[in-house]
């Protein structure tokens, strides 16, 4: 196996200096225009007799480009789905613990009055706390681990590396969703914390 540059093997074929393809521009860039252009060009040169291996326009060559990053895109949401899932059970058990942890205190705030509801808020306001926390840890990682991942997908895809572009929506949209992960997390264990009463709290150990 042998490895030479367009040059080379296009004087050895006796076809130097002539190209292989041919990109036309146009003022309308419609997919209607491009369309109808893109046949009509197809019928000239058949009709000249010109060996034509294919005709594309733009639009075209763009959709079966982002075909492949769609699909790199899909599935990347997919993982994103199943980690916030994990990250929630996780954190369902982290606020189950804390829990178990805090009888004694949550004994003592039932002791001077506290009710169901200033309780459940006190671990809901807590979980809420630590997915915000986990949130902005994420917006940081997301800079590195994002770049990394395009250099890597648009070298094996395109053959160079996609620029990193962030937008503010997406960052709003996860604070959202961490929220809403947050608070059904510290859910469950709120109503464990709520259901305590001092005598359970005070035969603890």
């Amino acid at each position: 196996m042998a490895y030479a540059n367009f040059e080379f093997i296009a004087a050895q074929n006796h076809l130097p200096n002539r190209a292989t393809s041919y990109r036309i521009i146009t003022h309308l860039h419609d997919a209607a225009s491009s369309q109808e252009l893109t046949e009509r060009i197809d019928t000239h040169l058949t009709e000249r007799n010109f060996a034509v291996q294919s005709v594309q326009s733009g639009s075209d060559l763009r959709q079966k480009a982002t075909l492949a990053i769609n699909i790199v895109i899909v599935f990347l949401l997919i993982m994103v789905v199943l980690t916030a899932f994990v990250g929630s059970m996780g954190l369902t058990g982290a606020m189950s613990i804390n829990v178990l942890e805090r009888t004694r205190e949550i004994g003592v705030m039932r002791t001077i009055g506290a009710v169901d509801r200033v309780i459940m808020q006190s671990v809901i306001i807590e979980g809420l706390v630590i997915g915000l926390i986990t949130w902005a840890l994420a917006i940081g990682l997301s800079f590195p681990i994002g770049s990394l991942l395009l250099t890597i997908i648009g070298n094996s895809i395109m053959g160079s590396p996609m620029e990193l572009s962030f937008t503010p929506l997406g960052i709003l949209l996860w604070l959202g969703v961490v929220i809403v992960l947050s608070v059904f997390a510290s859910l469950m264990p709120a109503r464990n914390a709520a259901k305590l009463t001092i005598n359970e709290v005070l035969a603890y150990e």
